[in-house]
């Protein structure tokens, strides 16, 4: 009777977890080149239009302390400041992502 009562309980347990079903995924940005809407710090997402443009192009938010221009070879560090907003071009200086950070 115990055993029973025990393998009822195991199997109600079993169940129950598959119940719950799977856990959505996180959220993807539209854009994999911007981050996600709540990893929008620094405001990264009003400048999506410059993906694809050059870095040096009208409209590109100049460098400063909030604003890096990353190139390939370009020594940043590596803490994340939330406010700052990183520009990515490749080696043609053709923007490719913006990020936060």
């Amino acid at each position: 009777m115990m055993r029973a009562a025990m393998t009822t309980f195991a199997l109600t347990i079993a169940l129950g977890a598959c119940a719950a079903g799977p856990t959505a995924a996180p959220a993807e940005p539209d854009n994999p080149a911007l981050p996600s809407a709540e990893n929008d710090t620094c405001g990264s997402s009003m400048f999506a239009e410059l993906i694809g443009k050059p870095i040096d192009g009208p409209g590109v938010p100049g460098e400063s302390r909030l604003n890096r221009h990353i190139l390939p070879g370009t020594q940043v560090t590596m803490d994340y400041i939330a406010p700052r907003m990183n520009i990515e071009a490749n080696a043609q200086g053709v923007i490719q992502r913006i990020n936060c950070g």
